[in-house]
């Protein structure tokens, strides 16, 4: 039988999972910390690792990445994870969303890919290795090593082809779309997608299918994608969001996603409206989202000819794609500030170097 402090935790424990599965992060993290805490007072280290797991998954879902990365960090340290590759694992991916959120690409690469080693050397925990995997694709495609990104796409494809049932397949298939689309294997990348489309359910979990469609337009349009399709990826997003809400980094994120649509569809007017207030609140995005965000308005500001604005706005993207160390994004942002001024006489704003991190 459980004594009194063990049977509180457990009633912890399941309001904390239970907070979890409806989404309410705030909570969750709320009676995480309560149970870690417990857990810490009853000797309990197993409860008390799983407890403050749980707190830096709630910090990365309310992209609190900086927080989620110094749980990952003090997990890390712990007796338990140094013991268990399988507990490794999951840490070191954790940190390696966490870095991606931030935009310190290079390193959360080099977390993915420790994670991956870990967890392929546990047997039996393919859902970590999937999971992990899922991180190094990510990473290595948000820093621009498309083929390590798709050879590494062929690999999770292989394992889902062993575990077509996984919890995690649905993401799975998204982020090999996500890779192909960015390879302009249009085919492949619609293929892809529509399978994690018929996998994931907006019934089951509205949020993740908000955001699945706002990544699969993302992607779309990074292929340059701007067909029907991608427009009905946009307002599936814009539905589902309204409903469940999201942080503001959510909100932000999906308005750029729209910006980048009117860029590429020629409505330069409405994209600038949308890019200048993402661009006010760019301290709340990774560095290369908020570059991103940059290298649009450049883009859009050059199309309505007010191009010394645009240069100020192309060589501040390409400062923040180095910082994030995504250099051949940075080279793209550079070729155009280039261009803009071989054609158009305009003289580039004072080059500040990047202090890489």
């Amino acid at each position: 039988m459980y004594g009194e402090a063990a049977g509180q935790r457990l009633l912890l424990e399941l309001r904390a999972r239970d907070a979890w599965n409806q989404r309410d992060y705030t909570g969750a993290q709320k009676l995480a910390e309560e149970l870690a805490a417990a857990a810490l007072e009853g000797g309990d280290d197993l409860g008390w690792w799983n407890a403050t797991f749980l707190i830096g998954e709630c910090l990365r879902k309310q992209g609190l990445m900086e927080e989620s990365r110094s749980v990952a960090d003090e997990l890390a340290g712990h007796p338990l994870t140094k013991r268990s590759r399988a507990l490794s694992a999951r840490v070191l991916t954790l940190r390696a969303f966490a870095l991606q959120g931030t935009g310190d690409l290079a390193t959360a690469v080099e977390a993915a890919r420790r994670a991956v080693a870990e967890a392929r050397l546990e047997p039996d925990h393919n859902a970590i290795v999937i999971e992990a995997q899922n991180a190094l694709i990510a990473a290595l495609a948000e820093s621009g090593q498309l083929e390590d990104a798709w050879a590494e796409c062929r690999n999770l494809a292989g394992l889902l082809d062993e575990n077509p049932d996984n919890k995690y397949a649905g993401q799975s298939y998204w982020a090999i779309g996500n890779v192909a689309f960015l390879l302009k294997h249009i085919t492949e990348g619609v293929s892809y997608h529509e399978l994690a489309a018929k996998t994931l359910s907006p019934t089951n979990d509205l949020d993740l299918w908000a955001r699945f469609n706002r990544g699969s337009a993302d992607f779309r349009l990074a292929a340059g994608v701007i067909e029907p399709e991608t427009l009905e990826c946009i307002e599936r997003a814009e539905l589902a969001s309204s409903i469940v809400g999201g942080t503001e980094r959510d909100r932000l994120e999906l308005k750029l996603i729209r910006a980048q649509w009117l860029v590429l569809t020629g409505q330069f007017e409405a994209s600038i409206d949308q890019l200048s207030e993402v661009i006010a609140h760019q301290d709340l995005l990774a560095t290369h989202v908020a570059a991103q965000a940059h290298f649009l308005q450049g883009q859009a500001l050059s199309a309505r000819t007010s191009n010394a604005e645009a240069a100020v706005h192309l060589e501040k993207s390409e400062q923040l794609f180095l910082r994030s160390g995504a250099r051949e994004r940075a080279a793209t942002a550079r070729t155009l500030l280039d261009t803009l001024r071989e054609q158009h006489h305009v003289t580039a704003p004072v080059r500040r170097d990047v202090k890489e991190e």
